[in-house]
């Protein structure tokens, strides 16, 4: 019988300011509902995260990145410059160690 991954997730909406940034220039921020999904998969030791915002079905404002665990610590990340404090938020609350992570 082959063993199951133990993998956690969460999915969270909220309404929020919201803008792009990049090296060279920045949009006005807008009012967002933005859908945020997290998964950690605890026996492989990574996980991953998405979000969009509602209104445009995500053609506004997406992401989706990687997550990598030691253990229960978060040890490193990929896909933003910066990681989202909702998706800090959420692991948290799954159990993880963000506190390298927490603003």
């Amino acid at each position: 019988m082959e063993k199951q991954s133990n993998i956690l997730s969460e999915k969270r909406k909220e309404v929020e300011y919201v803008n792009y940034q990049t090296s060279f220039n920045g949009t006005k921020p807008e009012s967002k509902t933005m859908n945020y999904e997290v998964w950690w998969d605890k026996d492989n030791e990574n996980g991953g995260f998405e979000l969009y915002d509602e209104e445009s079905g995500g053609n506004d404002y997406y992401a989706e990145g990687g997550l990598w665990f030691s253990s229960e610590l978060l040890t490193d990340y990929d896909g933003m410059f910066e990681l989202p404090g909702t998706v800090v938020d959420m692991l948290k609350k799954m159990g993880a160690n963000v506190e390298d992570f927490e603003v």
